[in-house]
């Protein structure tokens, strides 16, 4: 009976993106390794149709937590198991700070790659008769990204956090309920596992990683990370680049 659990990130922690777009062969055999011993959960801020080739691919078997921190899946169908949504006043705030960045689109919910990329509805344009529990602005340029960070992060009921985006100089900004966190979603995930705080290693490189390692026990950053988390890390391993995840993983079972 498998008693702990590793939550790990995928973006910047399992594949190399935007350059690598599916895990090594040597992670994916690490995780097979690993399987018959610990539950084996990824926790990303990708949706499901973003996410699903890279879970699949991983072959995971165990729940796993996507949309930030707002869903929790099961791998294996992609069905939605817990959900927590944006409160509608807070969603009418966001909106507005982000009209202040009126030409960059904004994305939510569920989202492919090319929606991430190319696609999404500029702020003036989105229909609040929908239920969100999700969203972001991305390719936002550093500077302005700070200052729509300050301003969004003071709205009641909401978390944003800001991550490393996925073109150069620029950073995304991502919307959640402020109980709906990677660090809240563990929590959940934990319970519905059976499995204690105590018995848990978390695994990450960016600043929404933070809030993963609030949940767990043994934290572990990517030497790839952001110099916050290593930080706040117990271990930092070899960067994404160098495939420290399935080096680390290797170390577990040898």
């Amino acid at each position: 009976m498998k008693t702990q659990a590793i939550i790990f990130d995928l973006d910047g922690t399992a594949v190399d993106s935007p350059v690598q777009k599916l895990p090594t062969p040597r992670l994916i055999q690490a995780i097979q390794n690993l399987q018959q011993h610990y539950y084996l959960c990824a926790a990303t801020g990708r949706c499901w149709t973003f996410a699903k080739q890279i879970v699949r691919a991983l072959h995971l078997e165990d729940l796993c937590i996507i949309s930030a921190g707002t869903q929790i899946c099961d791998p294996k169908t992609g069905a939605i198991l817990w959900q927590k949504n944006i409160p509608a006043n807070a969603l009418k705030e966001v909106i507005a700070v982000f009209s202040e960045n009126e030409s960059q689109k904004i994305i939510f919910n569920d989202y492919t790659e090319d929606d991430y990329f190319y696609g999404g509805v500029l702020p003036k344009e989105f229909s609040f008769s929908q239920e969100v529990n999700w969203m972001s602005q991305s390719f936002v340029p550093d500077e302005l990204a700070i200052q729509l960070h300050q301003k969004l992060s003071q709205i009641l009921g909401i978390t944003c956090v800001m991550v490393v985006s996925q073109k150069p100089g620029c950073r995304d900004l991502h919307i959640v309920n402020d109980r709906a966190t990677k660090e809240h979603a563990i929590a959940e995930l934990l319970q519905r596992l059976g499995v204690h705080k105590k018995d848990t290693i978390g695994i990450g490189d960016g600043h929404n990683d933070l809030h993963l390692f609030q949940a767990v026990e043994r934290k572990v950053a990517m030497g790839n990370a952001v110099t916050i988390l290593k930080q706040n890390a117990d271990l930092i391993i070899d960067s994404v680049q160098n495939d420290g995840l399935a080096q680390y993983f290797e170390s577990l079972y040898e």
